[in-house]
């Protein structure tokens, strides 16, 4: 996704808002609540992996990582 163009902006404002104001409140990057979690066995023990990212966890997920590199 295109999150230089202002219509991918516009349409996902909020999820890159919510993102954006998760990372500014301490939340970590699985904590995004559109990411699918896949029941499985993984190399390092872990019980789950995420799916694949839907377009509003991607809007999420650049939001958070906005405030991230704001952070900084």
């Amino acid at each position: 996704m295109d999150f230089n163009a202002y219509s991918t902006r516009s349409r996902f404002a909020a999820e890159i808002n919510a993102g954006y104001s998760a990372r500014l409140s301490g939340q970590r990057l699985s904590d995004n609540p559109h990411l699918v979690w896949i029941e499985c066995e993984t190399e390092d023990g872990a019980n789950r992996r995420a799916g694949a990212l839907s377009e509003k966890a991607q809007a999420w997920q650049h939001g958070w990582r906005l405030a991230d590199q704001a952070a900084r």
